[in-house]
């Protein structure tokens, strides 16, 4: 039995946490901006500087963006990918609310000083010649801001909302980049500013050719088929894929990969889904998927046998490396999938350390592999499922309510809350109530590890 406080040996550096990449970030974005200050350039006041700082930072942390998304494993090993699409997400609001406000800033102390003239002052900027590229990059920004926003409203696929995503980021940059070249202060005075945002919208566009044309080609390469499709709850479907030749392919239970079923290794129409199995089970991988529409309604239509291809593995919802006591797997739906696969590793590895399981649905029937976990549960020396079903069902022993404050600290006491590591998956809502309450639990934040079931 394994009785060590590793689950796992260390088999690479942890990635940042999500405050450490954001404080990097900024960092990062602000760079340009300090170096700026050492040019030595005419200070013309308080406004004015802050305002320097909020275009030159902001357009940097625009192109960082690229970067974060692009599923680069040279920046994913440092940033997570979990981590890193989560800033990309809450640093691209906070970019586009800038973006919308930025001309407004700009006319303010006209405003200020001629209240009579701001509306001719600013419609002058919209339309002057030299200030086309950053009027069509406000435009692009707007597109794509509802289009973002819209999506379920305008029915959107996830596939075209991909698609147009890349393209309109990819315009931006490029059509922002002009005007900051053309219009902005430094680079009429210093020409290695210009130098410098040409170089970093190089990137930003190199970045999203790699993933339109050159990892398609690489797992082109790896392809995987598919072994089975079958539904095995009331909305939940069981996936299963397997390397179609002979190449090298691991990853760790709890990671995710991305699938494409449309047997085109250049069709974007891939999803994130979390793998469900143990690394045992290669060279078969397999997968929970709930039925939440798009590509996961049509999961009845896939076919043994046709032709796969992955992107992955990424994520750090993992045991490796991870120190503790004792482990607590809490899942929501179809969450279920990273943290089954967990326990089947733990399993695998004979853990003898305390385990359990927090299982929450509205239903009894929505419930998955109920017979392997009860088989677990007699397999491992300390390991319990716990249920929590929405109303009572007759002849089922769960908790009824919400995966509340109240419900879990009933399971884990103080003792269990100082020294376990807590994994949490399941829809975005959950996730964010479940780690709150462990918050207030008084649960270390370096022990709360979780996935939400979104990447939009």
């Amino acid at each position: 039995m394994n009785t060590s406080t590793s689950l796992l040996p260390p088999s690479r550096k942890p990635p940042l946490t999500f405050g450490q990449l954001m404080i990097f970030y900024i960092i990062i974005a602000s760079i340009p901006f300090i170096y700026s200050v050492t040019q030595g350039l005419e200070n013309r006041g308080i406004y004015e500087t802050i305002l320097v700082y909020l275009n030159i930072s902001v357009f940097a942390a625009l192109l960082a963006q690229y970067p974060l998304a692009g599923r680069i494993n040279a920046v994913t090993q440092v940033t997570g990918l979990d981590n890193g699409m989560h800033l990309h997400r809450k640093a691209g609001e906070w970019i586009a609310i800038y973006f919308f406000i930025h001309p407004f800033l700009i006319i303010l102390p006209r405003i200020w000083n001629s209240p009579m003239r701001w509306k001719g002052d600013l419609w002058d900027s919209f339309i002057a010649s030299e200030s086309s590229t950053g009027v069509y990059a406000w435009i692009v920004m707007a597109i794509w801001v509802l289009m973002s926003v819209y999506r379920t409203k305008l029915k959107i696929s996830y596939e075209a909302w991909r698609i147009s995503h890349g393209i309109g980021l990819v315009g931006v940059a490029i059509l922002g980049t002009h005007h900051a070249i053309t219009v902005g202060r430094h680079g009429r005075y210093e020409a290695w500013f210009d130098i410098m945002w040409a170089v970093l919208c190089t990137i930003a566009v190199a970045i999203v050719c790699y993933t339109y044309f050159v990892r398609p080609a690489l797992q082109k390469k790896q392809p995987f088929k598919l072994v089975s499709s079958k539904k095995i709850a009331d909305n939940d479907w069981e996936v299963t894929i397997e390397k179609d030749g002979d190449f090298d392919f691991n990853f760790d239970a709890g990671q995710f990969l991305w699938l494409n079923t449309s047997g085109n290794a250049y069709d974007r129409s891939e999803h994130p889904f979390s793998i469900a199995s143990s690394p045992t089970s290669l060279p078969q991988i397999s997968f929970i998927i709930r039925e939440l529409g798009d590509f996961t309604s049509n999961l009845d239509k896939l076919k043994p046998g046709q032709r796969v291809y992955v992107d992955g593995p990424h994520g750090v919802f993992t045991l490796n490396g991870r120190q503790a006591s004792g482990i607590a797997l809490i899942a929501g739906g179809a969450g279920i999938g990273p943290n089954l696969g967990i326990l089947r590793q733990i399993r695998d590895l004979g853990e003898s350390r305390p385990v359990r399981m927090v299982y929450g649905n509205r239903r009894m029937s929505q419930m998955c592999n109920q017979d392997e976990i009860k088989a677990i549960e007699k397999d491992l020396p300390d390991f319990k499922q716990h249920l929590a079903l929405e109303t009572p069902e007759p002849g089922v022993d769960a908790h009824i309510g919400y995966l509340d404050k109240e419900f879990l600290g009933s399971l884990f006491d103080e003792e269990k809350r100082n020294g376990w590591i807590f994994y949490i998956c399941g829809p975005p809502i959950m996730v964010d109530a479940v780690t709150e309450h462990l918050r207030a639990l008084k649960v270390p934040e370096k022990q709360i590890l979780f996935e939400q079931l979104s990447f939009d």
